[in-house]
């Protein structure tokens, strides 16, 4: 089953004077913004008027009764999870989502960003507001170094809000006979943006973002095998010493985008996300260095000639990850995070590695 986060539609179907109706179709249709209303489930009543649907992913519905539409439900396959949609192009401004694989080979993938959306198309954000709490000033200029950074990283208007509320994100993709790669992502301490003055209501996944998991895979090397070099600051490489064969297990193991913690043998320690793999002309693994508050490094001296002891691999960003159709809940989940709305340490923290703009003049 690809979708471990649905649940059914159920209820019973009475006519106008409340007696039930048996063997009566009953159509659940999936509400689109784009595509208008999908059917998605057909059962008939049973002899109490008692229908059930198929399993359902979180999402808004309508329930149809002899192609009559009887009701609208917003459906919660789970309780605690918010229900989380494609962005539309009006809520949030399609050019901060970067080409991945343009980033991996000429720029820097800690810049890459994709997004979900946690509110209802339905809803009217100039009569409603918005479902959570929001910082109701230009945050843009204001005064706390962190909302520089995040104004800055994000490129927000004087029209653009963050919640009050965190949120965390887990990305969930099981294996399948169609899908052969199993990820487990998460993120956690999320503000949602408003990006424009009626926009909904969109969450950030990005690096700076990302919070470590249990690694996928674990390497372990002995003196002399796997060494590291600086390409640039900011730029790892490691090889293989003397043609080490086991490098090329490591190479089909490891994709770009993927975070990777290395530790030499002297116990220091770094992270990066890998942005090339060994071609045949060159077995080498290039990194950025990853820029994230939430995996810390002692990061090796350039100087550092030591051999790499272990190699953990976790998973991070991929190409495809922005490529979200219309049942995002089937591979998201989005919870509230009330610790972190509550504690005084913001968790979403960008300040170190984009400088606060200068005071507006």
């Amino acid at each position: 089953m690809s979708n471990l986060r649905s649940k059914p539609i159920e209820g019973h179907v009475t006519d106008s004077a409340g007696n039930v109706l048996r063997n009566a179709a009953v159509v659940i249709k999936l509400a689109t913004p784009v595509s208008g209303s999908i059917a998605v489930s057909t059962v008939k009543t049973d002899d109490d008027g008692y229908f059930k649907s198929d399993p359902l992913p979180s999402g808004t519905y309508d329930v149809y009764e002899s192609g009559i539409n009887v009701s609208r439900v917003i459906h919660i396959a789970c309780p605690s999870t918010i229900p989380c949609f494609k962005p539309s192009d009006f809520n949030y401004p399609t050019s901060q989502e970067s080409n991945f694989l343009q980033l991996a080979e000429s720029g820097n993938l800690n810049n890459f960003k994709s997004f979900l959306q946690i509110e209802y198309e339905e809803l009217d954000v100039s009569s409603l507001g918005s479902s959570y709490p929001i910082y109701d000033k230009d945050i843009t200029y204001e005064s706390d170094g962190e909302l520089f950074s995040l104004a800055s990283f994000f490129q927000l208007s004087g029209d653009s809000r963050i919640t009050t509320t965190r949120f965390d994100i887990e990305y969930f993709s099981p294996l399948t006979a169609v899908t052969k790669t199993y990820k487990r992502i998460r993120w956690a301490g999320v503000p949602a943006i408003r990006f424009y003055k009626d926009s909904k209501l969109i969450l950030p996944i990005d690096y700076l973002s990302l919070v470590p998991s249990l690694p996928r895979d674990i390497f372990e090397f002995s003196t002399g095998l796997i060494t590291i070099d600086y390409q640039d600051e900011e730029t790892l490489k490691i090889t293989p010493a003397g043609g080490y064969p086991g490098f090329e297990t490591l190479t089909q193991n490891v994709f770009v985008g993927d975070v990777v913690k290395f530790t030499n043998h002297d116990g220091t320690y770094a992270y990066g996300i890998v942005k090339d793999i060994s071609s045949e002309s060159e077995e080498a693994i290039i990194f950025d260095k990853l820029k994230s508050s939430r995996f810390t490094s002692t990061y090796i001296e350039e100087s550092d000639t030591e051999f790499v002891a272990s190699i953990k691999i976790f998973d991070g960003m991929f190409q495809g990850i922005s490529s979200i159709n219309d049942g995002v809940n089937e591979k998201f989940s989005v919870v509230e995070n009330v610790y972190v709305q509550d504690n005084e340490t913001e968790l979403y923290n960008y300040n170190n590695v984009i400088a606060p703009p200068p005071e507006p003049s």
